[in-house]
């Protein structure tokens, strides 16, 4: 068994052992932009991620520093990929907050490739 074997175990064990305390939010995967700018999202769609609301420094794509609000951890590889047309999350995506709040700009995403199959082991997204 390799060290990727037991990293895709764990990150399946640790979906399942924390999937009720896990957060239910709303995902729009970015589509494009209209001949005005207007961006074109696909429907929305529920997933279930670790939010952990802290303050920290986050390096966005575009080498500015940005102050995060929250993280979010997608630890459901099957539901994120589904939800995103197999291309993962970008900062051009949506997501708004179980409480409700207008959909919240995502900062920067991170998190571990398997190099198996070059799916995202777990996802993280920093959101402003």
């Amino acid at each position: 068994m390799s060290l990727l074997d037991v990293i895709r175990s764990a990150v399946k064990v640790a979906d399942t052992v924390t999937k009720p305390l896990q957060a239910d939010v709303t995902f729009e995967h970015y589509v494009s932009s209209d001949a005005y700018g207007v961006q074109i999202f696909d429907a929305p769609t529920t997933l279930k991620a670790i939010l952990e609301k802290k303050q920290r420094n986050v390096k966005t794509p575009a080498g500015q520093l940005a102050i995060s609000t929250s993280q979010l951890t997608f630890l459901d590889v099957d539901q994120l990929m589904a939800a995103t047309a197999g291309n993962g999350i970008t900062v051009r995506d949506r997501i708004t907050l179980s409480d409700g709040s207008s959909p919240v700009p995502i900062l920067n995403v991170g998190g571990f490739v398997d190099a198996g199959t070059s799916l995202p082991v777990a996802t993280e997204a920093w959101l402003q």
